[in-house]
């Protein structure tokens, strides 16, 4: 590796003379940096830009610290981060929180440890304490997907209440009164405010609210398969006739839910309907293919990026909140249905 140090020997100059040549600096005649930027670029000489970031608190990097990597919903965000980021000169440093609270303390320490000049975080709680020390300790921060419940901060997140609203409304639209919602753990901001757009539906078409059709439970997909399996088999508190439809907060659930259907022998959307959440790349191609409610992921990863960079730059002087809208995607999952009441779940195949 090429060294400021080797590059002063080469050209006969001091260590100093060569650092700012190198930064351009006009202290330097011109013809002395020029002969130090060729020769650097001869001998294909590159800055430590993270050593040079701990003396300047400049590092050209940035921190993602998401909830799931190997979700496809967070794969596509991180993805449209990444690419704002090296339009820009920035790296980025991803850390996986799998919804822990102590391992998001952690990625956080981490990531400030290596100098990054932001972070751009999925928060795992939204009272979480990881929240009030990024806030306390100036680190320059922008949420996404679960947006905490304050105003001091910069987020850029789709309203999940709205979003829920909309496949309630979907499938109350189609004659569906009973509904069961397969939320996301308690903590997570996005399963309150799923929960709230799913009341408020209900309320709206004067129908009570049915605390026992709210599952909170993991996003996963072996979760999800796990979870219905007990239902189809009555080792569940909730009965399977209790029900005719399905909204989830993930599609990655609603697969679960597909395949938990498919070994048990139910169909989808003859038994039950189902609606899941995010639009995924898969989803349009299961059978059928998945009715489900879209987040614009990559806006949100890419509008993420760069109300962090404005702030490192100081072009964000303040908190900006951005709301994105869900959109309904209609496919072949849901089914519309007179009452269902009194129906059992081996009658609802005839039904149209």
């Amino acid at each position: 590796m090429v060294t400021i140090k080797r590059l002063a020997e080469e050209a006969g100059v001091s260590f100093s003379t060569v650092a700012k040549a190198l930064n351009n600096d006009e202290t330097i005649n011109i013809e002395t940096r020029r002969r130090i930027q060729l020769l650097a670029k001869k001998l294909n000489y590159r800055p430590n830009s993270l050593a040079k970031g701990l003396r300047s608190r400049r590092t050209k990097t940035i921190g993602v610290i998401l909830n799931d990597l190997q979700s496809p919903f967070y794969s596509e965000i991180y993805k449209a981060i990444g690419e704002i980021l090296d339009h820009n000169g920035y790296t980025m440093f991803l850390a996986d929180s799998k919804y822990d609270e102590k391992l998001e303390k952690e990625n956080i320490l981490s990531m400030i440890g290596l100098g990054v000049e932001g972070l751009i975080i999925s928060s795992v709680s939204e009272k979480s304490d990881n929240i009030e020390f990024l806030l306390k300790n100036h680190v320059k921060t922008v949420f996404i997907d679960n947006r905490p419940n304050r105003n001091d901060i910069n987020c850029v997140c789709v309203d999940h209440s709205i979003a829920s609203s909309l496949a309630t409304n979907y499938l109350l639209s189609r004659g569906h009164k009973d509904i069961l919602l397969l939320n996301g753990p308690k903590n997570l901001p996005s399963s309150r405010y799923f929960l709230e757009g799913y009341i408020k539906s209900l309320q709206e078409a004067n129908l009570p609210f049915n605390e026992n059709l709210v599952i909170h439970d993991s996003l996963s997909l072996e979760q999800s398969v796990k979870l219905m399996g007990q239902i189809f088999k009555g080792e569940h508190h909730l009965k399977r006739d209790a029900f005719s439809a399905i909204v989830t907060l993930s599609d990655v659930s609603a697969i679960g839910i597909y395949e938990a259907a498919q070994k048990h022998h139910y169909k989808i959307p003859d038994t039950y309907s189902v609606i899941g959440y995010d639009n995924i790349f898969p989803t349009k191609y299961l059978n059928p293919a998945l009715t489900t409610i879209h987040q614009p992921k990559e806006q949100t990863g890419s509008l993420a990026a760069n109300m962090l960079l404005d702030t490192i730059l100081g072009k964000e002087k303040e908190e900006a909140q951005v709301i994105l809208s869900p959109i309904l995607i209609e496919r072949d999952s849901v089914k519309s249905v007179k009452c269902l009441s009194n129906i059992g779940i081996d009658e609802r195949d005839s039904i149209v």
